[in-house]
């Protein structure tokens, strides 16, 4: 006589667990629709046996935050130039929230973005602070690189968003006659399509170039020989 198959093991409920899923289920169905309620349908258990692990949604979404922010390519790099640090950093940070724009998009939420943001913003401050760059000059290289992030980074995502709302690429939208079956694109007046085109990875290099420059006239006369320290 057979055996009936055994049932699936449920994962342990654990905070790391817990976080892993949230993820999947903002990125699944949007931020607007997480609630404590779904996570624990999506988790197999009651939104109750949720809050014995986080005492609020807000938490959770701090976690996910965080753990996100983890995946960037933030660690130092002995021997590194500042310069280059800034490039690296950015880029990493740039390409992983138009990825993922709904677990980006929890930087909605100032309590979430203020709890699940503190420890990278702590690992990048310290990063250059180690590499020998002056308070006064990261100050200002902070608020330029954090403008121009959340600048850049808002609006690719919303060009993002647009394309697939028309089922077209965002490569498609940039480009005139590319806004899908009505032809909205190759209608639109040129200010909009020059807009449309101007979030590109080629065009944000070029912004992160610019900011390298403003910080090396800041600097001025300082040479700006800043590096990662070597191990």
């Amino acid at each position: 006589m057979g055996h009936a198959p055994a049932a699936k093991e449920r994962p342990a409920l654990t905070r790391d667990h817990i976080v892993q899923v949230a993820t999947e289920l903002i990125e699944r169905e949007g931020l607007g629709a997480f609630t404590m309620r779904a996570l624990g349908r999506d988790l197999g258990v009651s939104a109750m046996a949720v809050y014995s692990h986080f005492v609020s949604r807000d938490e959770v979404l701090c976690a996910v935050l965080e753990r996100f922010m983890g995946t960037m390519d933030t660690d130092p790099v002995p021997g590194e130039r500042w310069d280059d640090t800034l490039r690296r950093t950015m880029t990493s940070i740039y390409r992983e929230e138009l990825a993922h724009p709904e677990v980006a998009s929890i930087d909605v939420n100032p309590q979430a973005a203020g709890n699940g943001l503190a420890a990278h913003t702590e690992k990048i401050v310290s990063l250059h602070l180690a590499q020998g760059m002056p308070e006064p000059v990261l100050r200002q290289a902070w608020a330029m690189v954090d403008a121009y992030l959340a600048g850049f980074v808002g609006n690719a995502i919303a060009l993002q968003a647009e394309a697939e709302r028309k089922g077209v690429s965002a490569a498609e939208l940039r480009e005139e006659g590319g806004g899908g079956a009505d032809g909205e694109a190759a209608a639109a007046p040129l200010w909009q399509r020059i807009v449309r085109s101007a979030y590109t990875e080629e065009a944000f290099a070029h912004g992160v170039e610019i900011i390298i420059q403003g910080i090396r006239a800041l600097s001025a006369p300082d040479p700006c020989a800043w590096r990662t320290p070597e191990e």
